[in-house]
């Protein structure tokens, strides 16, 4: 019985680290804004689901990517503008297999050169892949 017990115990004790390294949706969701706001393309294209990203840039959709190319497209686009600020906005989770989530935040910008501010709308679908959370498709939208 003594035997048995402990055998339990390790069983759930091995599990605790395994969820804890789990990333949450708010975590991921923060993170990649983070990454956004800091103009990072390659630690957000590191995030891209196996099957690739869509992705939207100025009414043209592309995709899906590889995270090669999508890093190349998020840099010229990143290189073009100039980030004022990025405000979180709301974020939700669907139900499913696999289960998908979405988000969205304010991204305030201006062309390299320019005084003339552009508020833009960028929209993250999500996908859960294993124990973490990958973007399938990100649109920027004005």
């Amino acid at each position: 019985m003594r035997t048995l017990a402990a055998a339990v115990v390790v069983v759930l004790l091995s599990a605790v680290p395994v969820r804890a390294q789990e990333a949450s949706l708010d975590s991921t969701f923060r993170h990649i804004v983070g990454l956004w706001q800091r103009g990072n393309a390659a630690a957000v294209a590191a995030l891209v689901a196996a099957d690739g990203l869509s992705l939207e840039l100025d009414g043209r959709p592309m995709g899906p990517l590889p995270a090669r190319q999508a890093a190349a497209s998020l840099r010229r686009l990143f290189e073009q503008r100039e980030t004022l600020s990025v405000e979180p906005g709301m974020r939700g989770e669907m139900a499913g297999d696999p289960t998908r989530a979405f988000g969205e935040f304010d991204w305030v910008t201006r062309l390299r050169g320019t005084t003339v501010p552009e508020r833009n709308t960028v929209f993250l679908a999500l996908e859960r892949e294993a124990d973490r959370w990958r973007v399938t498709e990100i649109r920027v939208l004005r």
